[in-house]
């Protein structure tokens, strides 16, 4: 019970402490410009536009399907192949609003709510849902996606 009590007065000095802001107009506004060309960019399987707003480094980390890749050069070769080269016939949609979360003045976290049509190599097509989240930071450069993660939806049935 002691151990009970000692978490909750934790978890609730956390919680006064460490309050979690909505993203700053500008911040937002910013970050929105970049996603609508990276939307755009995934719809036309531009994978240099697409990933002109990530964090060109080593440093840049992506977690999917339980795999997590380190580095620009690693994500955009791995993009190439999803996207075939630029051949792919994915088509994504918006599903919902993305939704910021400030985690300090030059740090934001956006999770996208999204979804895709495309064919599969069996020649049967599916669609599917997926969220990516990104934690976007303030460079020198502007803003940029320093890590993400994408989750899939199962597919129904």
């Amino acid at each position: 019970m002691k151990a009970l009590r000692a978490f909750a007065a934790f978890a609730v000095l956390m919680i006064v402490a460490c309050p979690v802001r909505a993203a700053s107009p500008s911040a937002e506004q910013a970050i929105e410009s970049l996603m609508t060309k990276m939307f755009a960019a995934a719809n036309a399987h531009d994978t240099d536009a697409f990933m002109a707003p990530y964090q060109h480094s080593p440093d840049l980390v992506f977690a999917i399907n339980g795999a997590v890749i380190h580095g620009w050069d690693a994500l955009h070769e791995q993009q190439l192949k999803w996207w075939n080269n630029g051949k792919s016939d994915a088509r994504y949609t918006q599903v919902g609003s993305p939704e910021f979360m400030a985690l300090g003045p030059d740090v934001e976290m956006v999770t996208w709510p999204l979804a895709a049509h495309r064919t599969q190599p069996d020649g049967k097509t599916v669609d599917y849902a997926f969220v990516v989240t990104y934690v976007w930071r303030c460079l020198p450069q502007g803003w940029r996606i320093v890590h993400g993660h994408e989750s899939f939806a199962k597919p129904s049935g």
